[in-house]
């Protein structure tokens, strides 16, 4: 999770009246079919509350630590995903928003975050992996997921999250040179099942050789073998290096948001 507030405190939970989970989970999946994010990017078990007008959703969850409760809402009318935040707010207050990023200049402050991270969604089914990414995977090699020299290499990149030993991680892979770990990416499990790859980075020395799309790569053919449907990943919307590399490899940019919180740390929440 890219972006969050730091004085983490579990938050109540919401009324008991909202609609079984399952439910909810159908609402969305009836309202967007098709949508990469409903598919694949969408973790059932941490959904809270969901309204829907139409082919316009909004939902809510928690942070794993229980800390922030965040809004996502789909869909292309401002005026329509506001009415639908708004609802959710009313129920059980809001601290965070995701939203496509054509949308959010045209909500209303109150739901607008001073700062946002703009970032894109990227997906490639299982039947859509090119010749040439299967023939690229050859020249990265899966790892050990506590290889002390990850954390090491990780320390070049602003983005990763994910880093050597955490329980999240399925494999990882990496390309060595001299004894040297110069490229890593990690990948890990979304719940609907799709391969999500994590923490891509190429030593600064030896960037330019195509060891980025290597590790990708690796990662890619190794989750097929696996049996995920699809893999995803994200990225910051400005890095042009990062979308040149992902589409190299097959990967489709299924969506562009803008995502930040509404409330400040030293906000007083509301009773």
């Amino acid at each position: 999770e890219f972006f969050g507030r730091r004085d983490r405190q579990p938050l109540p939970s919401i009324p008991m009246d909202v609609p079984p989970r399952q439910m909810r989970i159908e609402a969305l999946r009836v309202a967007r079919p098709g949508d990469p994010f409903v598919e694949w990017h969408l973790d059932p078990s941490r959904i809270e509350d969901a309204v829907v007008d139409g082919d316009h959703v909004a939902w809510t969850r928690l942070r794993r630590d229980g800390s922030e409760r965040w809004a996502t809402a789909l869909g292309d009318d401002p005026a329509r995903i506001a009415a639908l935040l708004l609802n959710l707010d009313t129920r059980a207050a809001i601290d965070g928003v995701t939203v496509p990023a054509g949308v959010l200049g045209g909500l209303p402050s109150s739901l607008r975050a001073p700062e946002t991270g703009h970032w894109s969604l990227w997906v490639m089914n299982a039947s859509e992996v090119p010749n040439r990414t299967q023939q690229r995977a050859a020249a990265a090699s899966l790892i050990g997921v506590e290889d002390p020299r990850i954390n090491e290499l990780l320390r070049h990149s602003a983005s990763a999250h994910v880093f050597a030993g955490d329980a999240s991680v399925v494999r990882l892979a990496g390309v060595e040179r001299a004894g040297h770990l110069v490229a890593v990416a990690g990948q890990e499990v979304e719940p609907t099942g799709a391969a999500h790859i994590v923490s891509v980075c190429t030593d600064p020395e030896f960037r330019g050789q195509g060891f980025g799309r290597a590790v990708c790569s690796r990662l890619v053919v190794a989750a097929v073998e696996s049996a995920a449907k699809a893999v995803v990943l994200e990225m910051y919307a400005a890095n042009d290096a990062g979308r040149a590399l992902y589409r190299s490899v097959g990967f489709s940019e299924a969506g562009t948001y803008q995502s930040g919180l509404l409330r400040r740390p030293s906000d007083t929440r509301a009773p």
